[in-house]
């Protein structure tokens, strides 16, 4: 986890180089704060309309699909965070795979709702159908 975290570390460190020299060729004389502000601007856009797109499909299905794609996004960043602060506060070892079997955990918890949904559906449909109205 660590070599993970390093080597993201450092593509972040290069590809800030490049945008430094970039602000410092064209002579824009942007502080950091100022570039930080439009790097994250433009990659939140692009991500929420990229999000945006997908998510209006999904809710023609359902509003389930959703919840589950923020949730298992909200656990990863949970799982990392929690295996970061092992790390800062000594409490424990910081391992990828402690992230990858919280996130085995949300899958197979996940995956019995899915089942015992999918079965009440299936009951209501076959027997829902007896009832007088």
């Amino acid at each position: 986890m660590e070599t993970l975290l390093r080597d993201m570390t450092l593509i972040a460190a290069q590809v800030h180089g490049m945008l430094m020299h970039l602000n410092d060729s064209f002579e824009l004389r942007l502080d950091d704060k100022a570039l930080h502000f439009i790097v994250m601007a433009a990659i939140g856009m692009v991500l929420f309309f990229a999000v945006h797109f997908v998510f209006k499909r999904l809710a023609r299905f359902s509003i389930s699909a959703i919840s589950f794609i923020y949730v298992f996004t909200v656990m990863t960043v949970l799982g990392f965070a929690i295996e970061i602060g092992q790390r800062i506060t000594g409490t424990g070892n910081m391992d990828f795979a402690d992230v990858v079997a919280g996130l085995y955990g949300v899958l197979a918890f996940f995956g019995v709702y899915t089942v015992v949904r999918l079965a009440g559906l299936l009951l209501s449909r076959l027997f829902g159908g007896r009832r007088k109205r």
